[in-house]
């Protein structure tokens, strides 16, 4: 063999060795975990999920199986990690958001859209979000199994803000289907039937924007018919 090629062989083998290494130096190896969040997430309570990938090789590390590991926490609702080399993995979380509760054997049940239960509260505790009744429902382990009415209810509640939900105290459908709301304020709205639900919400927080600028104080609103609304003051 040509000496020439011999030595440009011999150069791309000890490049080769080195590049690998180097692939396999300290230098790549996970030092830090940086949490992006809307809200800020108690990162404490990650740690149990972190620390195993402490020290992983960031070439090789795969980003699939720590976003399995983050999603089996309960405030976690979505998830993205994504590598920063040399040694960084930034992990953006979507959590799970309070949309209302419901008294079990005495305890306060605070839960997402999805049934999932985010915390557990005292009896002389309010919680800032409505109280659910009227629904039939069933554990399975740490979600509550709501039935498709309760469903699409809470997916509709899920697209409002929190400041909206907090003036509601209570929310209760009847045996008739008819849904009852109880305000924070003391006034009463009665909803109706399921149809046209999500547009009903809507139409309460503009009303209750507009009442809280006039400073009035509402005494009851009826949205059955939400082409005709009646509305009584105090």
């Amino acid at each position: 063999m040509d000496k020439r090629y011999t030595v440009i062989l011999l150069i791309i083998f000890f490049l080769l060795l080195v590049s690998l290494s180097f692939s396999f130096s300290p230098f790549f190896k996970i030092r830090e975990f940086t949490i992006h969040s809307r809200n800020k997430i108690d990162q404490n309570s990650l740690r149990s999920y972190l620390t195993e990938f402490y020290g992983k090789n960031i070439l090789f590390f795969n980003t699939d199986k720590l976003e399995a590991k983050l999603q089996q926490h309960n405030l976690i609702s979505a998830v993205e990690v994504k590598k920063s080399y040399p040694s960084e993995i930034h992990i953006i979380i979507e959590e799970r958001r309070p949309t209302a509760w419901i008294k079990n054997n005495g305890q306060q049940l605070i839960f997402s859209a999805d049934g999932i239960i985010l915390k557990e509260v005292s009896a002389d505790q309010r919680p800032a979000i409505p109280q659910i009744t009227g629904f039939p429902y069933l554990f399975s382990g740490q979600k509550i199994n709501f039935p498709v009415e309760m469903k699409a209810l809470l997916d509709i509640m899920s697209k409002f803000s929190t400041g909206f939900l907090a003036q509601i105290a209570r929310i209760n459908r009847q045996e008739d289907g008819i849904y009852k709301l109880y305000l924070t304020t003391g006034g009463g709205v009665n909803l109706g039937s399921s149809d046209q639900l999500e547009e009903k919400f809507a139409f309460l927080n503009s009303i209750l924007k507009d009442i809280a600028k006039d400073q009035e104080k509402v005494d009851y609103i009826n949205l059955q018919v939400i082409k005709h609304p009646v509305i009584k003051f105090k």
